[in-house]
């Protein structure tokens, strides 16, 4: 699979260093959703899966050339050990995205793995637009 979906600090507007990593080995697909709740951890955000109707996330889509590549700098930023995800903060697992045109793509996706009890739930579903 050679999709992402990022909706944190990876977006090209968040303004964020590691987005670099996306810049030179990525290209930008479009807009999109995925169901799920997020939440505000500190100065990034966790996703946790929702079948709620209307709980969707923002993001973007990314199709990447070589995955491999890509992930071995992203998964140890987000917190994701492929070897030990009981230790993990987030899995990096894949969700169906709805990008703005309708159609959907499959796409790797980190999800957090901790609770969320007690995290700040940011209702508009967009790290951006908080």
């Amino acid at each position: 699979m050679n999709y992402l979906f990022v909706y944190g600090t990876l977006r090209r507007t968040a303004n964020h260093a590691m987005h670099e990593v996306l810049q030179r080995q990525a290209q930008w697909v479009d807009e999109g959703s995925v169901p799920g709740k997020l939440y505000l951890i500190d100065w990034y955000p966790a996703l946790i899966r929702s079948e709620e109707t209307g709980d969707l996330v923002k993001g973007e889509v990314y199709w990447l050339p070589d995955p491999e590549r890509t992930f071995a700098e992203l998964d140890p930023y987000e917190g994701y050990y492929p070897e030990d995800e009981a230790h993990s903060d987030y899995l990096r697992q894949p969700e169906t995205v709805q990008l703005s045109n309708g159609t959907t793509v499959q796409a790797w996706v980190y999800i957090y793995n901790l609770p969320t009890l007690g995290l700040t739930q940011i209702e508009s579903g967009d790290f951006l637009n908080r």
